[in-house]
């Protein structure tokens, strides 16, 4: 069995550009359906709102299981990118902190991950990327401690559930005009919270 600590196996090999492109318009279908109709969509409405046949999205994805680790493997990759940027770019660690929270909210609705309500996968791609994204949020906390902006009893996990219920919208809400204010206001006291 494989320690908790220990990266899962290797990514598999890339798709052909088609087949790529497929899977996309397959993957952005998922989430517009899903966020319309709910999580049970048919996968046939899916492949129909992609405009792919039933049978492209059910050799790539056979079954809503291979569907939802796709999804969150998708969701990983993004938040993983920012989570990248945001090491890169800013001087401290809260201010990275600051960037990663503010550019997941802004691609809160292609997140179909557990802390946002989809069920958990337990694929292997899934699980590299969830440590890989463990590991950069940890090491994003560890440059505020170093730095003397992050206070010492916040950790990695503090900064994820946060950023997670930041991006909920409230139950049986539309999306409201001043929902973007909201939360800004809210990322704002977070940080004073967090901050040295």
């Amino acid at each position: 069995m494989r320690p908790a600590d220990e990266p899962p196996e290797p990514a598999p090999r890339p798709l052909r550009s088609d087949a790529a492109a497929n899977a996309e318009r397959v993957l952005a279908a998922a989430i517009r359906t899903g966020l319309n109709e709910g999580r049970h969509v048919p996968l046939a409405e899916i492949a129909r709102e992609a405009g792919v046949g039933v049978g492209t999205l059910y050799r790539r994805y056979p079954n809503r299981e291979a569907l939802l680790e796709a999804l969150a493997v998708r969701a990983y990759g993004l938040l993983i990118d920012l989570a990248e940027q945001a090491l890169a770019s800013a001087g401290t660690g809260l201010a990275a902190v600051e960037q990663f929270l503010t550019t997941s909210y802004s691609v809160r609705d292609q997140l179909v991950l557990p802390l946002h309500g989809a069920p958990w996968t337990a694929g292997a791609e899934s699980a590299r990327r969830r440590f890989r994204m463990r590991e950069l949020m940890t090491e994003i906390v560890r440059r505020g401690h170093e730095d003397g902006t992050i206070r010492a009893d916040v950790t990695a996990w503090t900064v994820v559930r946060f950023g997670s219920m930041l991006a909920q919208p409230m139950p049986a809400s539309p999306v409201e005009p001043g929902d973007d204010e909201n939360a800004d206001q809210q990322r704002r006291i977070f940080l004073r919270g967090i901050s040295v």
